[in-house]
């Protein structure tokens, strides 16, 4: 008998990339149409409630909600972002787990969607994190955290309950490589591809085999060893500061912006300054790349036929990588371009992990949207989720059909993003955690799909 079919729509969605100089967030509410984004400084630090009520407080209706954000589990209270930076001398957390601090950066950044689509103090959403590969068996651990803690947490705007609808956890490299092998279409299951992601905290490689996906490696050899090499050098300059700089002037070290981290304020000594600081660049540059193909040369596989390339740290040291590795086929960032309206601060391609998984995660819901409103033969949310499999053996197929193909040589974003791209994947569990909430049937995602893929 077909009746009214009743389905659970997550009131918003969001895919966080809890990166270390920032949290990248994408989201999107399902009664509202048009994609956005936000920036988060990484800093966590403890603080009183007082305390940080008396900063927040004043300014809910004169700043940005991620600027001026804190949560509180029980008695323990944390300013996250721009407020534990700038007010409580809050410092990056490049030790311990990286999803220790997550639940903070989480929580922080459902109040902050909260705030934007006015959800009020309860409502649902669907979530997809990443994890660096040696922290990837921790995702289950981290999301039953972060559900025990959304269901009532305090905000600047009073108590929440958030449920967490559904949940997904990608190995850093997620992203790009969902919309990658979806350019590869069957020749997915040939190639052995080594995904090198290169960010602020770690470096980690992650191989697809013929189809089949190991566990990742993770190294610390990222943007962090590199400042650390300049820092020995020098005067031990503030790490966010100096990795800001360094990355800004890139390879032509334009001096502009050592000039900003410079103490000397006499003008002849202050130019010494920069001169020694941009040597020592230099040097470290040249040492940290030295470093860093090392390690690559010994977890890649023989037999890899290309590497895709992803990270702001691994387009830092491009031209290093592109010359040290010309023997393989190469792709920079999945050639995924975020809209320039998504990307305020001019991030760029450390974006671009986090895009691709929002554009494969928001095109899951794409479908429960659109039966929300129709009959079905379908009893419940619980067959639909037994249904997943067909969704993995449906876009085998299709992703066969694809005919694009991947070369060394790169092209400048030009193609729209299309279902055939990123909509109907072989590689939909790659690099991927348990997807935990209800899958759905094949359908076509191409109107969600609104960012802009090149074709390598």
């Amino acid at each position: 008998m077909v009746r009214p079919k009743k389905v659970a729509v997550p009131d918003a969605i969001a895919v966080m990339d809890f990166g270390g100089l920032s949290t990248r967030v994408f989201y999107f509410g399902s009664h509202k149409s048009q994609t956005n984004s936000f920036i988060m400084e990484s800093q966590v630090g403890p603080v009183s409630r007082d305390t940080a009520n008396a900063y927040t407080l004043p300014n809910l209706t004169s700043t940005s909600p991620e600027n001026i954000a804190w949560v509180a589990i029980n008695n323990d209270c944390r300013a996250v972002g721009y407020l534990a930076a700038s007010q409580f001398n809050a410092h990056i957390g490049l030790n311990g787990l990286k999803y220790s601090s997550a639940l903070y950066k989480a929580l922080a950044a459902l109040w902050v969607i909260s705030q934007k689509l006015d959800l009020g103090h309860h409502f649902s959403i669907a979530i997809a994190v990443f994890l660096p590969p040696g922290e990837f068996n921790d995702s289950k651990q981290f999301f039953e955290l972060l559900s025990r803690a959304a269901a009532s947490f305090e905000t600047p705007t009073g108590r929440f309950s958030v449920k967490l609808d559904k949940t997904q956890a990608l190995q850093e490299g997620g992203g790009i490589s969902i919309v990658h092998n979806s350019k590869l279409g069957a020749a997915f299951k040939t190639r052995v591809t080594a995904f090198a992601m290169v960010g602020f905290r770690n470096a980690s490689l992650v191989v697809a085999a013929r189809g089949a996906v190991g566990k990742g490696k993770t190294s610390d050899l990222s943007m962090v060893r590199m400042v650390e090499l300049v820092q020995e050098r020098t005067s031990n300059y503030d790490l966010a500061r100096l990795a800001e700089a360094i990355a800004i002037s890139g390879d032509r070290y334009n001096r502009p912006y050592f000039y900003r981290i410079a103490r000397n304020r006499d003008e002849a000594a202050r130019e010494r300054e920069v001169d020694e600081l941009i040597a020592a660049v230099k040097q470290s540059r040249s040492d940290y790349a030295r470093m860093l193909t090392h390690w690559l040369d010994e977890v890649l596989p023989p037999d890899t036929d290309e590497i895709v390339f992803c990270g702001g740290t691994a387009e830092y040291v491009k031209p290093e990588l592109r010359s040290h590795y010309s023997r393989y086929a190469q792709s920079w960032h999945a050639g995924i371009s975020v809209p320039p309206e998504l990307d305020p601060n001019g991030l760029g391609h450390r974006l671009a992990d986090a895009y691709g998984l929002f554009i494969y995660f928001k095109s899951q819901f794409e479908g429960l949207r659109n039966k929300a409103t129709q009959a079905t033969e379908v009893e419940s949310t619980e067959e639909i989720a037994e249904s997943s499999d067909e969704l993995t053996e449906s876009t085998a197929e299709l992703a066969a059909e694809s005919t694009t193909k991947t070369t060394d040589i790169e092209s400048p974003p030009v193609a729209a993003v299309s279902a055939k791209d990123t909509g109907e994947l072989d590689a939909v569990s790659l690099l991927s955690g348990p997807y935990r909430g209800s899958g759905k049937k094949k359908e076509n995602s191409e109107s969600c799909l609104n960012g802009k893929i090149s074709h390598e």
